[in-house]
């Protein structure tokens, strides 16, 4: 097969590229690389799960021990994301400390994920015919989205970013086109909602995209979807979690009923082929409405309302004061300034950008693939603005878009006569053609603690919250901030009572009452728990929540420094923002 120079040039400009975001990123992160610290808690449990897996813990029990021990907290998340951390430690451990191994591995793992992003996103716009300087700046511009930075960031190890990889594999897939692609893509699905079961809406998005194929041309690629995801669900099953779980129906995770839905879908798929009339769209059409009448119910009637809001269930004082306070799960009407401007540019640039690839397309092909690609950036997009979190999808499929915008921007900027007008007009450009402007201009109007949704007049005045000086102390049992507990486990040998993980409800709630409720039922609380010390930071944003939850409770206390008789402060904790007492 010949090879095109303009395919040479971008399989060259791809490993360039890379190795330049690559350094700017590890710039970026050095800070936490140097001082060992990950961006959130999750970040801090999937190391825990990786180190705890490789220490022997077993691939079906993903449980944490050093919560709520000796029980452990259930964690339901499974083992596929652990597979490249896991395998990057054992690497480096072969010749680096522990310390230095783990850093090093939560460094090469998200950088590994930006290279596959960026090899997806070159073939997504070469089967659109992008191939030009559009492919170049859309694969340069990655940091000019701010959550594809922050996630594609070394020691950012959670699953988000995965999560986004195997989107843009699908829908690359889809644009190529093809049985086979379209049954690779449902079993890449099937892995992707086993990673997070939150990527249901965008994957049944995208099951619509090829239906759509079907309805419009008669291609039956919705069917090798369909079966790729039933398929790929009941097959992945015994290799990601137990056979005893498989009778369980879960809202947080795939299980029988969703399996019962993909099936359901692919066999009425299937058995269209004998309904008549399939030569016309009118009778495509009404062979596709069976599929989500029998995928509704079957997934609804067993798993009720958390079947479509997967914290349905969880306890009202837990959503008022934790989840309603998560930024990443919060809604566009919670969000700070800086980030409202950040989803609503990232949809008005795949808005813009779709009606001038479509413009440009040069064959029906590339054509809809561009549209089929603006369907599901805006779909991405809208939904961001009820859980922000998924702008991380909306901004990996806006970079073709601002590609194709800075295409037709740049040319403009550079003939300019005047070389300041002309640097300033190309400046311009990308500021309007990517998020970052507007974020950077929100954060002016931003609140003093714009990084979480929690307010409270003395959160963060007293510093950063050093958990690595708790290892002067023997290995004890604290109770902790729910928020704090993974980053105590990742970086002591102490355990607490839990994190922030929504099958341990039962003991967030009894954390949460010890420091938000009366000051005897925190006393009450914490030696039921057998807790040696009460451990806070001044700096935690849920000691705020749980101050702000009621009037003269613990969380109070701590930060006035006056804390129950019952509660001894510990030599050397007593001032700045970690706080420990021991309990009498």
């Amino acid at each position: 097969m010949t090879v095109s120079s303009s395919d040479q040039k971008a399989t060259i400009a791809l490993w360039k590229i890379w190795l330049i975001l690559s350094i700017f990123l590890i710039l970026q992160a050095l800070p936490l690389m140097v001082n060992y610290r990950a961006q959130e808690p999750d970040d801090y449990v999937r190391l825990l799960q990786v180190r705890d897996w490789i220490n022997g813990q077993a691939w079906f029990d993903t449980r944490q021990y050093r919560m709520d021990a000796p029980i452990g907290a259930d964690i339901h998340w499974v083992r596929l994301v652990d597979i490249p951390i896991a395998a990057a430690m054992l690497f480096f451990k072969t010749f680096l400390p522990l310390r230095a191994e783990e850093t090093a591995a939560m460094t090469v793992v998200p950088l590994f994920q930006l290279y596959v992003a960026m090899w997806l996103l070159r073939e997504l716009m070469r089967s659109l015919n992008a191939v030009g300087v559009e492919l170049i700046i859309a694969l340069a511009i990655v940091p000019l989205f701010p959550l594809l930075q922050s996630n594609f960031m070394p020691m950012r190890i959670d699953h988000h970013g995965w999560q986004a990889v195997a989107m843009l594999a699908v829908m690359w897939l889809l644009v190529r086109g093809g049985y086979k692609s379209a049954a690779f893509a449902g079993l890449i699905s099937a892995a992707w909602l086993f990673i997070s079961v939150e990527g249901m809406p965008l994957a049944a998005m995208l099951g619509g995209l090829f239906a759509a194929n079907y309805w419009l041309f008669g291609r039956r690629e919705h069917e090798g979807y369909l079966l790729g995801l039933a398929l790929g669900g009941l097959g992945l099953f015994p290799l990601l979690r137990p056979l005893s779980e498989f009778d369980k129906g879960y809202c947080d995770m795939l299980s029988w009923p969703h399996f019962l839905a993909f099936g359901g879908c692919a066999l009425a798929g299937l058995a269209s082929r004998l309904l008549p009339g399939q030569q016309g769209r009118t009778g495509r059409m009404l062979s596709l409405v069976p599929m989500p009448l029998i995928a509704a119910p079957a997934v609804i009637l067993p798993l009720g309302k958390c079947a479509v809001a997967p914290m349905a269930e969880l306890e009202p004082e837990l959503y008022q004061h934790w989840w309603r306070y998560l930024l990443e799960s919060a809604p566009i009407t919670e969000q700070e300034p800086s980030c409202v401007a950040m989803l609503l540019v990232t949809i008005a640039i795949i808005a813009y950008g779709a009606r001038l690839a479509r413009q440009r397309a040069d064959t029906p092909e590339a054509r809809l693939g561009w549209t089929y690609l603006a369907i599901l950036g805006l779909w991405a997009g809208l939904l961001s603005l009820v859980v922000m979190r998924v702008s991380i999808s909306a901004q990996l499929l806006a970079l073709p878009f601002a590609g194709i915008i800075l295409k037709e921007m740049i040319p403009r900027a550079r003939a300019v006569e005047s070389r300041w007008k002309r640097i300033g007009a190309t400046f311009a450009c990308f500021v309007l053609a990517t998020p970052t402007g507007a974020s950077a201009l929100g954060k002016f109007f931003d609140g003093k603690n714009a990084y979480t949704l929690v307010k409270h007049p003395k959160l963060n005045e007293d510093g950063p919250c050093e958990v690595d000086r708790l290892r002067k102390i023997p290995a004890a049992k604290l109770f902790a901030t729910v928020d704090r507990g993974p980053e105590l486990l990742a970086h002591t040998e102490h355990s607490v009572i839990t994190g922030g993980y929504h099958r341990n409800q039962k003991k967030m709630l009894e954390v949460m009452h010890a420091f938000s409720g009366p000051i005897d039922q925190a006393r009450a609380i914490i030696e039921a728990n057998n807790a040696d010390y009460v451990m806070a930071c001044t700096g935690s944003p849920d000691l705020a929540a749980y101050a702000n939850a009621g009037q003269d409770n613990l969380a109070d206390a701590i930060f006035a420094k006056s804390t129950p008789d019952w509660l001894e402060p510990v030599e050397g904790f007593a001032k700045g923002s970690l706080r420990l007492y021991r309990v009498r």
